[in-house]
């Protein structure tokens, strides 16, 4: 039995998909395919290596391919109405190379242990020459005008959880029936602020952020330590931390539990983020944005623009 006719006979088992609207199925089908592919070094759209991550998603891919035959029949089915379009994926630059592969290996190539962020050089050499950084609340990344690679829900994470999982009682004890998912919301009592910048470099983050340049951050612990610093000055009711943040499959996702200030959809995966969080010491909802500086970033890091 290969390994595709082990995933499909898996899912079979176990159709975790079925309860899905088209428009759901069609999303997911969108946000299995943008984090499966990646923009290569010769500027081609390819697979992920399955030992970078690309078993988890072609898995994840077979699973919905098999649902969608289990519904409309063997492919095209399902497929003819042209919503992959909407795919979160990067423009292939083939034959010329990536101009972010050519603006990274300008100063070496690509490194691990780096951080960066993507935007518009005016916004940017003010960061890197003065240190001056905008923070935002949680709740302004939810404004529909911003870029969809930025636009989510901050402030609450939702899972699916399948009507044999779950068991629901009305207030006398007596068991509810369930029709389909069940869905579990997960909502923070306080709003808070968030900054955040990629823990990866991979040739797409230019084109997803609408950006024309990139700040790298060399020595990610001593920006870590002045921005925190800094911030618990102007802000000393707020606990302030940084982390990576956790990709969490709303539909595959059996823990119970959700820490909604460092969870994002896994569509949002191939975005590598890493965030810094000040979260108030009392729930405030109203917070508003503002500026710190924490001194010329010169020595631990550098611009690129394409």
């Amino acid at each position: 039995m290969t390994r595709n006719e082990f995933w499909r006979l898996s899912y079979r088992r176990d159709r975790y998909l079925e309860f899905l609207s088209q428009d759901e199925l069609e999303a997911r089908a969108c946000d299995v395919m943008g984090n499966m592919t990646f923009l290569s070094a010769k500027g081609q759209i390819g697979l992920r290596a399955f030992a970078e991550g690309g078993e988890y998603w072609m898995r994840l891919w077979t699973h919905t391919l098999e649902e969608f035959v289990l519904r409309y029949g063997p492919y095209p089915n399902g497929f003819t109405n042209g919503f992959v379009k909407g795919t979160a994926m990067v423009e292939p630059s083939h034959p010329d190379e990536p101009l972010a592969k050519r603006a990274i290996d300008s100063i070496g190539g690509i490194r691990p242990g780096r951080l960066y962020k993507f935007g518009k050089r005016e916004h940017l050499e003010p960061m890197l020459k003065r240190g001056r950084i905008r923070i935002a609340p949680a709740s302004y990344y939810s404004d529909p005008s911003l870029n969809p690679a930025i636009k989510d829900e901050e402030l609450s994470f939702s899972i699916k959880i399948r009507p044999g999982d779950v068991k629901a009682e009305d207030m006398n004890g007596e068991e509810i029936p369930t029709f389909g998912n069940v869905e579990v919301s997960f909502e923070s009592k306080t709003n808070y602020y968030v900054s955040c910048f990629a823990a990866n470099y991979t040739y797409r983050e230019f084109d997803d952020f609408e950006a024309d340049s990139c700040i790298v951050i060399n020595e990610p612990r001593e920006f870590t330590k002045r921005l925190l610093s800094r911030v618990r000055r102007i802000k000393p009711d707020f606990r302030g931390f940084a982390s990576h943040v956790d990709y969490i499959d709303p539909l595959n996702h059996f823990s119970g539990e959700v820490n909604v200030f460092l969870t994002k959809h896994f569509r949002y995966a191939y975005q590598n983020e890493y965030r810094f969080l000040w979260v108030p010491e009392k729930p405030l909802m109203e917070l508003e944005p503002f500026f710190v500086e924490i001194g010329d970033m010169g020595q631990y890091a550098e611009i690129l623009s394409i």
